[in-house]
This record gives C-alpha cells, structure tokens and sequence, in this order.
C-alpha cells in the first residue's frame, strides 16, 4: 500500500510541478489539494488514532467540568496533539518538503504556547463564570492563530490578512467535516487491496447502523415486558442514559473536528500570498477624518479645561461631580470606533502624509478622551462603588491606550507586525485579568466602604443603597467569598439580608460537591473560609 501511495503522491508532485512550469494557478493548486489528500490517508492511522485519543480527553476532562483542575492537562494534551500533528505533516512548511519530520516548532511559537498554558491553569483558579467563558474563547482562538502561523509563512501578513484567514480557517475546517470518514474510508479500502483487515471496514459500518437499530429494539421490548424492563432500568443505576448520550456527542464531535481541522490546515487551502489591498483613494479619507479631527480637538479642549484643569462655567445647575461622573461608557465607544477608523485607513487607503497627519492627531485625541473616560469612571467608582463592569471599562481603556502605541508605529512603518502586536497586548492583558479575580477585589473594595459607613446613623436612602450593594455581593462568585466570609464581614452580612444567608448556602454547597476531576482552587478557598465562622 505505501508504495502505491508513494506512486499516487510522486503523480501529484509531478502534476504539481508541471503547473507551475506552464499550467494555470486553479490547476497548481488543485495538484497540491490533491497531494496533500494523500498524505492525510496515507498517515489516517495516525491522524485518526492522534484525533480519537484526543477526543477521548477531551470527554474525559471537560465532561460537566466547567471550571476543574483538569483544565490546565486538557489544554497541555490539546498542545501535545498538535505538536505531534505538527510533527507528523512536516509543519512549518516555508515552502521546503512538507513531509520532513525533523523540521522543528517554529521558535516564535513559544509566546502561544506560554499563554495557551497559563490561560488553562486560570480557568480552575477562578469561579468567575463571566472571566472562564471569555478564557475558553481566547484558548480557541490562540490555539487557532499558533496552528496557522505554525503551517503558513504569514511573516508579510498584515491585520486584514490574519483576520480573513482566521475566519477562513474556521469556514473551511467545518467544509472538511466529511474527510474524517472518506480518508479513513479510502485507508481502509488501500488495506483491503494490500490483504490487510479485509473484514474491518465492514465491521465498523456494522456498529454504525447497530447503534440506532439497538437503542429502538431496546426501547420496544422494555415497553412490552416488565421484567425485562426492571432489568434494562437496573442497568442505568449508576450511569444516566443522558451521560451515554452526551459523552458520546462530545467524542463524535471532538474526533470530527479536530481531524478537520488537522486536513484542513495539510490541504492548504489558505494561500499565503498577501495582496496589498491599499489602493483606495486617500482624498475619501482625508475628508471624512480632517473633520472628525477638528471635533476631537475641540472636544479635548473642553475635557482640559472643565474637567483635568477644573475651570468653572459649567451649565447652570450641574456640579463638578454630577458633570465628571458621566460620560465613561460613550467615551469608550468613541475610542473603540476610532481604533477601527485608523485600522480601516491604514489597511484599505493609499500612503499619504496628510491622511497620516490627520491620523496622527486623531490618535492622540483618542488618549484624551481615554483619559476623560478613565478619570470620570475612577470618580464614579469612587461615588457609587466596584462593580465587575466597570472593572472592565478601566481594562478596556488601558489595552486600547497600549494598542495606539502600535498604531501609531504602524502610521509611520508600514511593515509594523500590528497583528502580532494586539495579539501580545490582548493576551498579556487579558491574562492579568484572568488570575487577579476581580470578584475578590469588587468585595474588599465594596466592603470596605460599607464597614466605615456602617457605624453612623444611616438615613432612609443610605439604607436603600446599601441594600442594593447586598444584593449584588450575593451575585458574585465564590472568589468573594474569603473577604466576605471574613471574621468582620459574615455576621454583620447575615443579618443584613436573607439574599447574603442563601449566598453563603450556595457557595458551600458548591465546594463540597467538588470532587478530585472537578477541583476548583476558588471554591476550595470558599469553604474553608465558610467552615472557619460557621
């Protein structure tokens, strides 16, 4: 079988090789799906069986496992799977035979690796819901990002580029969902050919239609016999059919995807080329930035003098606080549609020292109004307490103010890695953010202030106030628990509302239903600060 697959694949080189002398592109890389079709099936034995483990740890470390300490292994196995994919197909390429198994990692992956790592060890460090589904998202798409850049050679790439491909990428592996069966189809027939397993394939096509036909019949005779329904009923007491189901979903799913995704990044479907796609006309931008600059600055001259310098004339009726304490979340909006006029300008709109000029001054307005935003946000805060939200309009602001530093070297150096540059920053950031858990900072902050007003005579309103902060310390996850379950917080809480008793309850609860799969370092926390005032 090897040597027909060696034949095959040397008729697809030379095919491949023929169209680039004289033939048509179509044609070249259509030659070049074809080859890689090959290789695919003829390593199926490995790709399958790599993908099949793979989808058995998948099940087993995630199944009703949202946040366990099985986390931070299924993200290194998910690396080792790839790693030995990557292995296996020859990656990176460079355009050198893509069947080398001794070419290395690609050294600059390194980055990916370590963020992919410590991302999967804050997952079960944290019981923020919000902070782990965000954290699982940024996984995928990190994991997706390392995988092209590790096949493709996107060193020209630029920020248009990386996200068309990575939604490319995306669009084509789910496009590839049939290979896993046609190559292992096609491996098994190669097999049969060579007098290898000639029965195996039919054995396999026989529990696929057993599957379906035994759960019917089954479900037939335990309706028609009681006896025999006892009996089938007894076999579930310790497994729910619901768990049969699901993990079985989870394996077929996570098989299928992976080996997809594996064929479709050795098709090479993605083209590596980078069209420059500056060509538009700058006149259209120059207009539309020039006076949108000129509202910026005047704009920031106001935040100057009524707001950083304090300066009076003010409209009639509207104090300095009310005044600086609104305004935060428009002037992050404002910020997040100026990074993309920028983005859009300079990915789409020929050189021009005017267009860079005007950018230049809208970037700059743009750390203005971040600075406004972030200065009335602190005062609010400051007013009216922390709340997870407003943690995340302060971190919002302090990435697209270092993003702006690329942006404006991207103004001026047109070679700029600007993708691998917010990639850096976006990560580094957000991983800040995944290990401070902010529910723990929103309680101490927050209780803070309610322990030193707690002591005067509160009026009406001040016990309204802090009825509602109650109410949504009761919300937060179990990384609040420590300070609220503190020697000075828990009784003083808990005679406050029944929403803080039940709180409590819940996060109890929660710790002990814990076992050695689904450990969480926060709810473990939770409980030995519950069990030391209770």
């Amino acid at each position: 079988m090897e040597e027909r697959m060696e034949k095959e694949s040397g008729c697809a080189r030379a095919a491949g090789q023929k169209s680039e002398a004289g033939g048509s592109a179509p044609a070249k890389v259509s030659a070049q799906v074809d080859e890689h079709r090959i290789f695919m099936r003829k390593n199926y034995a490995f790709f399958g069986g790599a993908s099949a483990l793979y989808a058995l740890f998948y099940a087993f470390c995630l199944y009703r496992n949202a946040s366990g300490i099985t986390w931070p292994f299924f993200v290194a196995g998910t690396l080792v799977y790839f790693y030995s994919c990557t292995r296996r197909s020859g990656a990176p390429w460079n355009g050198s035979a893509p069947w080398n198994r001794n070419v290395p990692w690609k050294k600059d992956s390194i980055f990916y690796l370590v963020s992919i790592l410590l991302l999967g060890v804050s997952v079960f460090l944290t019981d923020n819901i919000a902070i782990n589904n965000v954290t699982k998202a940024g996984i995928f798409l990190l994991v997706v990002s390392m995988m092209l850049h590790q096949y493709l050679n996107d060193e020209r790439w630029n920020l248009p580029k990386y996200l068309l491909s990575l939604g490319q990428g995306l669009l084509e592996t789910v496009a590839s969902l049939g290979y896993p069966v046609s190559d292992g189809n096609a491996w098994l027939k190669e097999r049969e050919k060579d007098g290898k397993n000639t029965k195996s394939r039919y054995v396999l096509l026989g529990i696929v239609i057993l599957c379906p036909l035994l759960v019917i019949i089954l479900a037939l005779l335990a309706s028609a016999d009681l006896v025999f329904r006892e009996l089938f009923i007894h076999l579930f007491d310790y497994v729910e059919p619901i768990d049969i189901f699901m993990v079985g979903f989870m394996l077929v799913t996570m098989f299928f995807a992976s080996y997809s995704f594996i064929a479709m990044l050795n098709r090479r479907v993605i083209r590596e080329e980078c069209a420059d796609k500056r060509n538009q006309e700058p006149v259209l931008a120059i207009t539309v930035t020039s006076v949108l600059a000129v509202v910026y600055l005047i704009f920031c001259g106001i935040q100057i003098v009524y707001l950083f310098l304090r300066k009076s004339g003010l409209p009639e009726g509207q104090s300095y606080a009310s005044y600086a304490r609104q305004g935060f979340f428009q002037l992050l909006a404002v910020c997040v549609i100026n990074l993309v006029i920028v983005l859009v300008c300079l990915s789409f709109f020929r050189e021009s020292r005017v267009l860079k000029g005007i950018l230049t001054v809208i970037s700059l307005c743009t750390y203005c109004m971040m600075a406004s935003s972030a200065w009335r946000m602190l005062l609010y805060i400051d007013a009216y307490r922390l709340t997870f939200l407003r943690i995340l309009v302060l971190w919002a602001l302090a990435v697209i103010a270092v993003v702006f530093v690329g942006i404006m070297c991207s103004i001026f150096r047109s070679d700029f890695p600007l993708f691998r540059y917010i990639t850096a920053v976006v990560t580094v950031f957000y991983i800040v953010l995944a290990f401070a858990k902010p529910d723990y900072w929103i309680a101490r902050y927050n209780m803070e202030y309610v322990n030193r007003e707690s002591g005067m005579e509160l009026t009406a309103e001040q016990r309204e106030e802090f009825y509602g902060d109650f109410l949504y310390l009761s919300e937060l996850s179990a990384d609040a628990v420590p300070v609220l379950a503190s020697e000075e917080n828990y009784e003083f809480l808990c005679g406050q509302t029944d929403s803080m008793k039940r709180y409590f309850d819940r996060m109890e609860a929660r710790a002990e239903k814990d076992g050695i799969r689904t450990f969480n370092l926060s709810r473990y926390l939770a409980g030995r600060a519950l069990e030391q005032v209770r």
